[in-house]
């Protein structure tokens, strides 16, 4: 028996490992996104990736949209990263002190984005969101936070108040919500609270209830209202942070935040968040100042060294105008795609990431969003599974191109999707 038919014939099946899962992790996930509960269907379970597929336990291979979520920009194991990493593990895994590859991945994160001169970095986003309200509320002396329904800025508990239990109502009252893209019931609330609060926290395109790009205006609208009310303006550049461009969404739509937020695409698939603004702001944080935020983790060595790698190689090999470009020819594809099988669909796109709402009216806040047929998504999503292409199992979630999609593999989705749209219209 050859090597590789033995490996074949030990490996656990799908099943098994699920069921293993459930007993051991809560609700057999760290995430509750990757349950597929919202599409009613068993979760993949991966099992390793290349490039732009993803293979699952049962060794079926999928060309993978998901992609890490919008981490992996160039793709599962790009040769640069993995060849970085593995020289990096020799010379230093863990040290809790100062080392060069944060100071490298912070320079290189202070080139590219607007008013930031300093970087402050934490292990998640969620941790550099409760970071950088923290901060604006010690700048400013003010404690309310406006932020938007629908947006996503971590689990901390001033960002979650009143959409998870374990959170003490009182946090509540210092949260004020406005809908996304709603410049009239943002002046409203400006209007009303400006002198109460510390910042306005935005995704400048929300990514987490779906994609909604901002409408004309908006950005500036509230680039204006935060300065007018005193608040501090933070991005949430998580998700778009290198993504849209090496300045992120304030390159792209020439508004600057006050403070911003990365995370993703900085660590090159590892673990990451970051903090980052003027040296002003910065310097409030500990230990020049009396903002705490410490960590053992905090500018991890082998981040620090995937993270510079992705950013280098963005410098030399600038890859915006091919995702444009590959985007715009697969969405047109799809919306191609479901005219002809008579499936109402909305694409948003901003450069390489989209979502496809199954609605018939455009779809430009969380409500529109929630309104959209998520019955029609589970059948596009499970669909498109069963053809071998990988889709985020959430209709509020975003899907992300690589420069390592090919346009083989961006046709086969296009065909897949057809073939999709056709089930979907018997919905």
């Amino acid at each position: 028996m050859s090597p590789r038919a033995s490996a074949a014939s030990r490996r656990v099946p799908a099943a098994q490992i699920w069921a293993q899962a459930q007993a051991v992790l809560v609700g057999g996930v760290n995430s509750p996104v990757r349950a597929y509960q919202q599409v009613g269907s068993d979760p993949v379970l991966a099992r390793r990736a290349a490039g732009a597929v993803l293979t699952s336990t049962e060794g079926r291979a999928y060309i993978d949209f998901i992609m890490g979520w919008g981490a992996l920009l160039w793709g599962h194991q790009p040769p640069a990263i993995t060849r970085a990493l593995q020289a990096a593990l020799p010379r230093l895994v863990l040290a809790g002190l100062t080392h060069e590859g944060e100071v490298t991945l912070a320079s290189l994160i202070a080139q590219a984005m607007p008013g930031i001169e300093q970087v402050r970095f934490t292990v998640s986003g969620t941790e550099a969101c409760m970071t950088a309200v923290r901060l604006a509320r010690a700048v400013t002396g003010r404690t309310r936070v406006l932020s938007f329904t629908g947006g996503y800025h971590g689990h901390s508990d001033v960002l979650m108040a009143g959409h998870t239990a374990g959170i003490p109502a009182a946090l509540a009252s210092h949260r004020t919500l406005v809908a996304y893209n709603d410049v009239a019931a943002l002046r409203r609330a400006v209007d009303q609270q400006g002198k109460e609060l510390a910042c306005i926290i935005v995704e400048p395109v929300a990514a987490n209830t779906g994609v909604l790009p901002p409408a004309p205006g908006f950005l500036q609208a509230l680039r204006e209202l935060a300065t007018r009310s005193g608040a501090l303006l933070i991005f949430d550049e998580v998700v778009t942070g290198f993504r849209l461009a090496p300045g992120g969404a304030q390159q792209h739509f020439g508004v600057q935040a006050d403070l911003t937020i990365l995370g993703k695409i900085i660590g090159g698939g590892l673990p990451i968040g970051a903090v980052g603004g003027p040296r002003l702001l910065m310097q409030r944080l500990a230990p020049l100042g009396d903002v705490y935020h410490g960590g053992t983790f905090a500018g991890h060595p082998l981040s620090m060294v995937a993270g510079a790698t992705a950013l280098q190689w963005i410098q030399r090999h600038p890859p915006y105008a091919q995702l444009e470009r590959r985007t715009t020819q697969l969405t047109h594809a799809l919306a191609q795609a479901a005219q002809a099988a008579g499936v109402p669909i909305q694409i948003n796109r901003v450069g390489s990431m989209f979502t496809v709402f199954f609605s018939d009216q455009p779809v430009r806040n969380a409500a529109e969003a929630q309104a959209s047929r998520r019955d029609r998504f589970a059948c596009w999503a499970n669909a498109l599974r069963e053809q071998g292409v990988l889709i985020p199992p959430s209709p509020f979630e975003a899907l992300f191109v690589s420069p390592a999609h090919t346009p083989r593999q961006l046709r086969r989705f296009a065909a897949a999707a057809a073939a999709a749209f056709r089930a979907v219209a018997q919905v």
